[in-house]
């Protein structure tokens, strides 16, 4: 009998150790580790809210500019449409190609800027392209060289058409862009896009590198 109350013990024993270990596990090792949490969080500084544009805390000097000028500019009845899809398509680039203050290789730059129909597939393709090799950075602690455009240069701008999915024909802006980095990486310094109406506001419809 008692060898009998024995074995119980011990099983007993055996369980209750399993459970304390498993609850120890779970308390000091399964835990969210501090370093996964954002550091560096990003926070919006100005907004053109009609529009759906903001200017965030981390935005490079140049962006900044632009961002003011489009801002003013938006401000102004009346204003050239040309002159504003000329601001667009260069905050596009600048917010794209400006990689270094990005939180990892999914946080896509220059997608307020695009069509919005097709804001999903550009994302997916900058993803596995431009972005494909940028490293995680949420703990601001990478040491990877990643560019920053220092300069942008409006190339020409003229009417279009484009043909969407559905075949139905588009007015819309053929605009082509130059820029320059802070140190050059070896990423594109040059392309065409053309912008169509989106609502109220213009998106980049067509990004083709030179």
């Amino acid at each position: 009998m008692q060898k009998k109350y024995k074995v119980i013990l011990i099983v007993l024993a055996v369980v209750i150790l399993i459970i304390v270990g498993v609850s120890c596990y779970f308390f000091l090792f399964n835990k969210k580790p501090e370093e996964q949490i954002p550091v560096n969080e990003v926070k919006v500084t100005n907004t053109i809210e009609k529009y759906g544009y903001n200017l965030d805390d981390r935005d490079s000097e140049l962006f900044k500019s632009k961002f003011d000028e489009l801002k003013t500019l938006l401000d102004t009845e009346n204003y050239d449409i040309e002159e504003y899809v000329s601001f667009v398509s260069e905050l596009f680039v600048i917010d794209l190609y400006t990689i270094d203050n990005k939180i990892s290789r999914y946080d896509v730059g220059g997608l307020e800027y695009v069509y919005t129909d097709a804001v999903s597939s550009f994302q997916s393709v900058a993803e596995n392209s431009i972005y494909k090799t940028v490293e995680n950075n949420l703990d601001d602690t990478r040491i990877q060289d990643l560019p920053e455009v220092s300069d942008i240069v409006l190339d020409s701008i003229k009417e279009t058409t484009f043909t969407m999915p559905d075949e139905s024909v588009v007015d819309g802006y053929a605009v082509k862009l130059s820029w320059e980095y802070v140190e050059n990486l070896g990423y594109d310094t040059a392309a065409t896009l053309i912008l169509i109406p989106d609502n109220q506001k213009y998106g980049v419809v067509y990004f083709n590198p030179i």
